[in-house]
């Protein structure tokens, strides 16, 4: 089966940007009279909550401090946090984006690939950066956090992503670089290249089909080709298919 589209996530794969994301999410619980995170604990954030939409990591990080959100409560904050987001970003004096994001942007639009966009976060957030960078028309289809529900399935938006895009998972390649989106991806059966930008890549081998240090490293001409075959797989990538733990 031929390679029809790829999927880039967001966090680590678009925008290295999740330091803006805590800075949002802190001034809310500020405001909600709770504990903000502490910065020194960078680490335990990493693995317990980065990479999640916003609307289950709000729901953690509150109820973790005993509250529980209803829906009104839960929307506000939402709305309140890509507020802040936006604002934060504005006083960026250079956006956060993964190196050589647009050299691939160009040559997918060359292989004429399907390309869509998945994130966590709210539209707005999203298309703030997009704007700003001049990437909205590499991004024909977008999902959003606004379309998510922390009751639905893990891979509920890259499921919605794969209809809008009109393509089969196992004609898909997702670029993911977290826990939660390798997950997602994998759960409706779409094969995964994972970018070591925010875990060391050691810890994503397992977790994913291929892994990469960066967009340098994908040899697309040989992803192609296992797509249709099955055969002649990258050696550059770090493959795992077979062995991938969840």
């Amino acid at each position: 089966m031929a390679l029809q589209g790829v999927i880039l996530s967001w966090s680590g794969v678009v925008a290295e940007d999740e330091g803006l994301h805590l800075e949002a999410i802190n001034r809310l619980l500020v405001e909600e009279n709770l504990r903000p995170w502490d910065p020194n604990q960078k680490e335990l954030y990493r693995l317990q909550y980065l990479g999640q939409p916003d609307r289950e990591r709000l729901l953690s990080l509150w109820g973790n401090q005993g509250r529980v959100l209803n829906p009104k409560q839960l929307a506000d904050l939402l709305e309140r946090k890509a507020l802040y987001y936006q604002q934060a970003l504005e006083a960026q004096a250079r956006l956060p984006l993964i190196p050589r994001l647009v050299e691939t942007l160009e040559k997918l639009e060359r292989l004429r690939l399907s390309v869509g966009l998945v994130c966590g976060q709210s539209a707005a957030e999203v298309n703030s950066v997009l704007r700003r960078c001049h990437l909205e028309p590499y991004f024909p289809v977008v999902v959003t956090g606004d379309e998510g529900d922390p009751l639905l399935s893990p891979g509920h938006l890259h499921r919605l992503l794969l209809q809008r895009m009109g393509v089969q998972a196992a004609e898909c390649l997702s670029i993911e670089a977290t826990y939660p989106g390798i997950r997602a991806a994998r759960s409706v059966g779409i094969p995964v290249l994972a970018m070591a930008t925010l875990f060391p890549l050691h810890m994503l081998q397992r977790r994913a089909n291929w892994v990469v240090d960066g967009y340098n490293q994908i040899e697309w001409d040989r992803l192609q080709n296992w797509f249709a075959t099955g055969q002649d797989r990258p050696p550059v990538l770090a493959e795992r298919e077979g062995n991938v733990s969840s």
